[in-house]
């Protein structure tokens, strides 16, 4: 638990004013906002006495300006907080390089800005601009002014920030990848978990260790809160938790079933899907063989191999 200090100055990056009449952010309470209904993960804002924080940011450009913008209206940012690595989450930490410190867990660092596939990370991003947000694509820097942001600030297991009266208790929840965190903030009764929830939407296991997917579930479902921030889909309550687990079980126990049928991997890959289950999460329709895949490849190896 022991913060790595800031180990360089901060850039200074301007950026044009694009705020609208009203954030499309959903107010959650007084002082939480997120987004769920935009490409890539749910950015979310808690505002404090002191300045606002922000947990994970937009993968489309536009919106993740307009957000900026919005919370320097109000104040100062204070923290960026990423809760994974993976580019949905921390895409937009080039902007905020000159204004506030980036947490997160010191696994982050290894794994940050890798996309799977051929491309690169910033070839990826200007991909999904270019398909998805293609106002944003003029607002992109070049490869050569593109700031790969790493956290500054890096802990081991846990660490609690007070940041005007509220509290921010970031907890260690591997499993969707080994550098996952939780934030708690009890003032506001919420938690912010990353991908560790999939709510009503596809769930992917491409890169988790599942043991510890269900402990960390099991661990968030203990928190006193009424709600959970997920990585993707709507704002839920804690009860989902159990959804979510009887969701991955039911993952376990239908590949089970087909090995105990004499299926090989790809017999499996061939028979099983849980397409009609859910839809992908906005913006990525073109994934879902590609999440039912490496699924079933997770869950057999995950049986078979110990």
């Amino acid at each position: 638990m022991m913060p790595q200090g800031i180990s360089a100055p901060f850039l200074q990056i301007n950026q044009p004013h694009l705020l609208r009449k009203e954030i499309k952010m959903e107010k959650l309470t007084s002082n939480v906002y997120t987004e769920t209904k935009i490409r890539g993960c749910n950015p979310s804002i808690v505002f404090t006495k002191e300045g606002s924080v922000f947990i994970d940011n937009a993968q489309w450009l536009t919106s993740l300006l307009e957000m900026i913008e919005f919370a320097e209206q109000k104040g100062s940012i204070k923290y960026m907080i990423n809760t994974e690595p993976h580019i949905d989450h921390i895409f937009g930490n080039h902007w905020f390089a000159g204004k506030c410190p980036v947490i997160g867990h010191e696994a982050m660092i290894k794994d940050f800005f890798l996309v799977p596939g051929e491309m690169d990370g910033y070839d990826y991003s200007v991909d999904v601009l270019t398909r998805q947000d293609p106002k944003g694509l003029a607002l992109m820097p070049s490869r050569e002014n593109y700031i790969i942001n790493k956290p500054q600030i890096t802990f081991t297991k846990d660490l609690s920030l007070k940041v005007g009266d509220h509290t921010f208790k970031l907890y260690h929840t591997p499993g969707h990848s080994d550098s996952q965190i939780a934030v708690h903030v009890p003032e506001e009764r919420t938690v912010f978990v990353g991908d560790t929830v999939f709510s009503d939407c596809q769930i992917w296991l491409h890169s988790a260790n599942i043991d510890e997917l269900i402990n960390s579930l099991k661990f968030i479902y203990t928190l006193d809160v009424d709600h959970i921030i997920p990585g993707h889909g709507p704002v839920v309550k804690k009860s989902y938790i159990m959804n979510q687990l009887s969701f991955i079980y039911e993952w376990i126990t239908t590949v089970a079933d087909g090995i105990e049928k004499g299926w090989t991997q790809e017999e499996c890959i061939a028979r099983i899907s849980f397409a009609d289950r859910f839809p992908v999460d906005i913006g990525q329709d073109e994934m879902m063989e590609y999440i039912q895949r490496t699924n079933i490849i997770k869950c057999y190896n995950y049986l078979t191999q110990g």
